[in-house]
């Protein structure tokens, strides 16, 4: 009995310290204040530290594609979106989509052989060996869209956290 108490007293204490995050390989990086939710993907090797105002996020999973004009090549790749609980058909809430690009894919969008949207910007918001993780930089441009403040926080945030040097420093 007494070690059935100290088995449910460890996984209250362990989820009340931010423990709810079991599975989440984060590793090396850093965790911002106050974003204690983890959304791992390990396909990709991508994380993403949520504020606890996203507990019940869904994710789903679509593709960019770049333009075709004379003299691109064309180009794909997926794009995962976080959605907030809050997020509803008739009452939309700010997403989070993250385009992934192999290193390749971004070295060959940095050198303008291809671009995966009309005007705006994709910003390096992290990388690792094999992929570079971009944000749209009209991602959140609707203003009538709740939560698009708290999306751009969480991106800064976790950019601030872990300062990892961009792959093309001067597009900073």
């Amino acid at each position: 009995m007494q070690t059935m108490n100290a088995k449910i007293l460890f996984g209250l204490l362990l989820i009340l310290s931010g423990g709810l995050l079991a599975g989440c390989t984060a590793g090396a990086l850093n965790r911002p204040a106050g974003l204690p939710i983890c959304y791992d993907n390990q396909r990709f090797d991508f994380t993403l530290f949520l504020p606890a105002s996203w507990t019940g996020y869904s994710v789903r999973n679509e593709q960019w594609k770049s333009n075709q004009t004379a003299g691109m090549v064309a180009e794909q790749g997926p794009i995962i979106i976080l959605r907030p609980p809050q997020w509803k058909t008739n009452d939309l809430y700010q997403e989070i989509p993250i385009m992934i690009f192999t290193r390749q894919q971004w070295d060959e969008k940095e050198q303008g052989k291809f671009f995966p949207y009309a005007g705006g910007m994709i910003k390096e918001i992290g990388h690792n060996q094999k992929f570079v993780f971009g944000l749209y930089s009209r991602y959140n441009a609707r203003d009538d869209v709740k939560g698009w403040k708290e999306a751009d926080d969480i991106i800064s945030r976790n950019v601030a956290a872990n300062q990892i040097p961009h792959l093309y420093p001067e597009d900073d």
